[in-house]
């Protein structure tokens, strides 16, 4: 009976020192098979599907064992499918499949899976007000940047620094090989003017163990805000309560409003690249397109409601547009 084992080592070229993986197979008269996992980097206590196909021999009457760490899970002809769990992080769990085919050929598969952990997260540029508790989130056209932090084990027992990994970083389906290499632990891009989802998967490998890490998120870009609030002569900006709805004056005779803008690509709000558009009751106030705060005043006898509206503008990038309104009341008391 022939026998054709697939086997994976690395060639090792000790002149140039790199090394190249190459997979070697011993043909048995043409017949092989192919083996399907998926997902194709499983995590822990995760569950796997494998399947076998061949398309030159008829793996439908072949004798199909398929193995778990040495012991056999599950045997008989046309066994074309196999399912398994893998086991806890960091520890190696090996798949072995045994097919003799109806021409008598015995064709060996053996897959070993050690999974990772990998934390992918981000951090984006953009202006937030001081003080700020929230996350910056990722506005169009800005800077995004991904860290991927895995947990690998080496074969002392401790955990891999991440700079002695090696990294296969893609954005929608795409490798980024220019990002992608040894110790590349993190990825740097800035959002395209076409505006659209980010895909962004890491694959955490290393030369020295079995173990493959992998992870995956999806960020989607938002759109700038402003937000109006009431800036007080004595306690400053009031952060704690954006102007939106109905505002009322009450007693006084002023307002003085602010707009802060959120998310956008700037590192400050009199940043150059602004362009603050007030109005009142949808006409310009003037041509004055660098004031943060304007005041309003109430004029002596009058009363109603006058709209106030603000838009700002980043002429660098120009999809980072946002506009913020509110009805300001005078010359009545209403409780706010």
């Amino acid at each position: 009976m022939r026998q054709s084992i697939l086997i994976a080592f690395f060639l090792i070229f000790a002149s140039s020192g790199l090394f190249f993986p190459v997979n070697l197979k011993a043909q048995a008269l043409g017949s092989d098979i192919e083996v399907t996992i998926s997902p194709e980097n499983p995590g822990p206590n995760q569950s796997v599907y494998a399947s076998v196909v061949s398309y030159s021999t008829n793996i439908n009457t072949a004798n199909i064992t398929w193995k778990i760490n040495g012991k056999t899970s599950l045997k008989g002809i046309g066994e074309k499918t196999f399912q398994f769990v893998t086991g806890d992080l960091n520890k190696l769990t090996t798949l072995e499949i045994d097919v003799i085919t109806n021409e008598g050929d015995k064709i060996v598969k053996i897959i070993s899976f050690k999974p990772v952990a990998v934390d992918l997260t981000w951090q984006t540029t953009g202006l937030t007000p001081p003080f700020f508790k929230g996350r910056t989130l990722f506005s169009h056209e800005n800077k995004i940047t991904f860290i991927a932090v895995p947990h690998m084990i080496g074969t002392n027992g401790r955990e891999v620094s991440p700079n002695n990994l090696v990294y296969k970083w893609k954005l929608n389906g795409s490798v980024m090989d220019s990002d992608s290499g040894y110790g590349k632990s993190t990825y740097n891009m800035t959002g395209s003017i076409i505006s659209r989802p980010l895909q962004v998967e890491v694959e955490v490998t290393s030369a020295n163990t079995a173990g493959v890490g992998y992870a995956e998120t999806v960020v989607n870009p938002i759109d700038p805000t402003v937000v109006l609030y009431r800036k007080s002569p004595l306690y400053g900006i009031e952060f704690q309560k954006a102007l939106i709805g109905t505002v009322s004056m009450n007693d006084s005779k002023e307002a003085s409003i602010i707009g802060m803008p959120y998310f956008f690509g700037v590192s400050s709000p009199y940043s150059p690249q602004l362009s603050y558009k007030w109005s009142i009751n949808g006409i310009s106030i003037d041509n004055d397109t660098t004031q943060t705060t304007r005041v309003f005043r109430q004029i002596e006898g009058t009363n109603g409601t006058s709209n106030i509206s603000l838009s700002i503008e980043n002429s660098y990038k120009i999809l980072q547009v946002s506009r913020s309104e509110f009805d300001l009341t005078f010359g009545q008391k209403t409780a706010q």
